[in-house]
């Protein structure tokens, strides 16, 4: 790996992409954890029934960790759907898991637990998961949900195909072999090693995969300065209504985070601070075991040409204080149009403040009266 395509990706990552996908990583295993799995019933494992399922939330609900996306659903061993030719919903599987539906999900329930045994293993019998039924793509995921310390969430065979080429490793070995050389080469680099894997990841497709640099970023500074009316009344009625809604939306994504990232056990560490303004933000956390993390929650707003929020001075100048502002995070949480949080973006404020505008929307105005009074222009 080149020192300048290093130092080119670190200056341009966007941050807010990690922190997604160390909480979707979070929320999956927080919802379907390894012991539970030889309980899962067909229900919980097919999409199509009970979102979000196992395959829900492998599939799109964890996206940011990896996109398995645009194969049909057949990837799955079993679902319950239509497809083009028939239009009603019903269980579906594929005929090498059986000849029924309670056959063929006992067989991809078998073979999901054969592979959760097989990637616990400290060396891992790649063969035995390469002829294991499942989908490659499907697997790979799995995988990587479960053992990031052991496989890379890298799960198209094409794209392992062209990092094993690219990096010089052994032709023809297992696909899973070569998520876990990645992990190898991640940690064999005194950059990359200090790097969390969806990092890696992002680094990965954008300097080898897809060949570029600078590519789009999450927010974008206005291309026109406008001066906005500011309504005040809003600001206080809707910081009445959703900050705290806001709050407990980013706590709540905040432990699935840590979860998510391997720091479940600094969860109980998360420091609530929000009733004491003076420290600048809300709740500090932790980025790593030694790296605290202080995490502003902010509800944004929809305007016609992009969003705002609004930022006292105090968290202003905590932000860009030495102490804080490697590790001082936005957390911006957007609503849908019943009022509830649907999403959340994790920006370091030094990543946002270059491609936003700050705009001034109230002063705090002092005086001594008798002064004033003084000059004979008081209101009698």
């Amino acid at each position: 790996m080149r020192v300048k395509d290093l130092a080119n990706f670190e200056a341009e990552y966007d941050t807010s992409h990690e922190g997604s996908a160390l909480q979707t990583r979070g929320r999956f295993i927080g919802k379907f954890p390894l012991y539970s799995l030889d309980k899962l019933t067909l229900d919980e494992y097919v999409v199509g029934r009970h979102d979000p399922s196992f395959c829900n939330l492998v599939e799109s609900g964890t996206k940011a960790w990896a996109n398995i996306q645009g194969a049909t659903s057949f990837k799955f061993g079993i679902y319950f759907g239509r497809t083009k030719s028939d239009p009603i919903r019903k269980y579906r599987f594929t005929k090498k898991f059986g000849t029924t539906e309670k056959d063929a999900f006992a067989a991809v329930k078998a073979a999901l637990l054969d592979i959760v045994a097989l990637g616990a293993e400290n060396s891992p019998d790649f063969t035995a998961i390469h002829v294991n039924p499942l989908s490659q793509m499907f697997k790979a995921k799995i995988l990587s949900l479960y053992y990031p310390e052991r496989f890379l969430a890298m799960c198209s065979s094409e794209h392992l195909q062209m990092m094993a080429e690219i990096l010089g490793y052994r032709k023809d070995l297992p696909f899973s072999q070569y998520q876990n050389l990645l992990l190898e080469t991640k940690r064999g680099d005194p950059t990359t090693r200090k790097w969390s894997e969806p990092k890696f990841m992002a680094y990965l497709y954008k300097v080898y995969v897809r060949g570029e640099l600078g590519g789009e970023r999450s927010i974008k500074k206005p291309r026109i300065k406008k001066h906005r009316r500011v309504d005040f009344e809003e600001m206080q009625k809707q910081a009445a209504e959703i900050g705290r809604i806001a709050e407990e939306y980013a706590l709540k994504w905040e432990k699935e985070r840590l979860a998510g990232a391997r720091l479940g056990h600094l969860i109980d560490k998360i420091e609530d601070r929000r009733d004491r303004p003076g420290y600048g933000h809300d709740f500090r956390s932790h980025s790593a075991d030694d790296e605290h993390r202080y995490i502003e929650v902010k509800c944004v707003a929809k305007l016609s040409d992009g969003y705002r929020f609004f930022l006292s001075d105090n968290e202003h100048q905590t932000s860009l204080s030495a102490e804080h502002c490697d590790g001082y995070y936005f957390y911006l949480v957007f609503f849908d149009g019943s009022r509830n949080p649907v999403e959340l973006l994790a920006i370091v404020a030094g990543q946002l403040y270059p491609k936003a505008e700050l705009l001034p929307s109230s002063y705090e105005v002092r005086f001594d009266r008798k002064e004033f009074e003084k000059t004979g222009q008081s209101k009698k």
